[in-house]
């Protein structure tokens, strides 16, 4: 079977190109676009918006104050934060020294366990009383609970007293309870973190951080130690910042159902505005072993801070040296006070709080402190 041939036509390129003059070329007429008034009508009007409110509005808003007064006035001070996040003013959880800042909110917790007196130490509290009636001018709060027998007593326990730098004690633990109830988010705050020294947190009073250079980096663990050791109020104000301000310690002291312990002012509060109990601030340290208020891995990062405190000059001065007290004393020219745990020598283990309202700076209610501490150290050391 024979297929037929297929013809094929070959270009010749070699061929001579045909000049233009012999091809004639049609010219396609561009069509006339309608006018569309309305379009034109709608543009004219966002355009004049624009120039009338827009405009005007970037000038004075932006442009102005961001750029040209500051070249024709370099002492102008502008708010940048302002510009940054000018919801600030109104949606803000906390202040901090005339700052709004906003802060992580306080979670719901279970309030922390009260403490029972179970045998009332009634010759002791007598004790106490002759020993303040000889000290006319003070006025003394006081709460004492020994662990193995439930013994205690207290006087003028629920009444409410400056705290002077006491507060540091449940700012410590709102730290590590932070630092508990993000360790399995994913952005926990560890006390390994490090945070900036600012002329921001620089406050007068106890302590050495004032004294240092500023935009410095120290951890949390270390700011918190010496919040405690050394009683340093820059530090506090830095851990206060931390846990989020006045108003979210405030809010987490009345979820953990202490009614009394609050804050009106950062460190130092010479006016006495931060408020305590001598129940409530023992109600805390006796909750240091509550599993459910602090985790048992951090009990003893607490212990250690309250352990570090330097001044030992009011329940420990008269006590035997190899006695642990693990405290926080309170000073300022209303109010003396200290509040610890004490382990005794012999095994006992006891919560004491001694608060001392006083004539500015009266030093009668440093040795008031001491011979009451002195007086229930004895008289629990003897317990059956």
């Amino acid at each position: 079977m024979s297929y037929p041939i297929r013809k094929t036509e070959y270009y010749n390129y070699n061929a001579p190109i045909a000049h233009s003059s012999h091809v004639k070329v049609l010219k396609r007429k561009p069509k006339k676009r309608k006018k569309n008034f309305i379009a034109l009508f709608v543009s004219l009007v966002l355009l004049s918006l624009y120039a009338y409110y827009i405009c005007p509005y970037n000038y004075n808003h932006y442009l102005r104050p961001l750029f040209i007064n500051r070249i024709l006035n370099k002492d102008l001070n502008l708010n940048v934060k302002g510009y940054i996040s000018p919801t600030l003013n109104y949606l803000y959880t906390s202040n901090f020294l005339g700052e709004n800042i906003r802060t992580q909110s306080v979670e719901k917790s279970k309030q922390i366990a009260d403490i029972q007196i179970l045998n009332e130490m009634s010759s002791t509290k007598q004790k106490l009383l002759d020993l303040f009636k000889t000290h006319p001018e003070l006025q003394p709060a006081v709460f004492v609970w020994e662990y193995s027998t439930g013994s205690g007593f207290e006087i003028n326990s629920n009444e409410i007293y400056p705290s002077a730098s006491i507060i540091k004690i449940p700012i410590a633990y709102e730290l590590i309870r932070l630092v508990d109830r993000t360790s399995k988010t994913p952005f926990p705050v560890s006390l390994k973190d490090n945070r900036k020294f600012s002329e921001f947190f620089r406050t007068s009073g106890s302590g050495d951080l004032q004294k240092t250079r500023a935009n410095v980096y120290y951890s949390l663990d270390y700011l918190a130690n010496i919040m405690i050791a050394n009683s340093d109020n820059s530090a506090t104000n830095m851990i206060l910042y931390e846990i989020g301000g006045i108003d979210n310690f405030n809010r987490a002291m009345r979820n953990l159902g202490l009614k009394h312990v609050s804050m009106g002012n950062w460190l130092p509060d010479l006016e006495g505005t931060n408020k305590i109990t001598a129940y409530e601030i023992s109600k805390i340290l006796y909750n240091i072993d509550n599993p459910n208020y602090i985790n048992p891995k951090y009990k003893n990062i607490l212990k250690e801070y309250l352990g570090n405190t330097k001044n030992i000059h009011l329940i420990k001065e008269k006590l035997p040296p190899d006695v642990m007290v693990l405290h926080k004393t309170g000073d300022i020219g209303t109010m003396l006070g200290d509040s610890g745990i004490v382990y005794t020598n012999n095994g006992k283990k006891y919560i004491v709080t001694i608060l001392v309202k006083r004539p500015h700076n009266a030093y009668s209610a440093r040795t008031a402190i001491q011979d009451a501490s002195k007086i229930i150290f004895e008289d629990i050391k003897n317990l059956p």
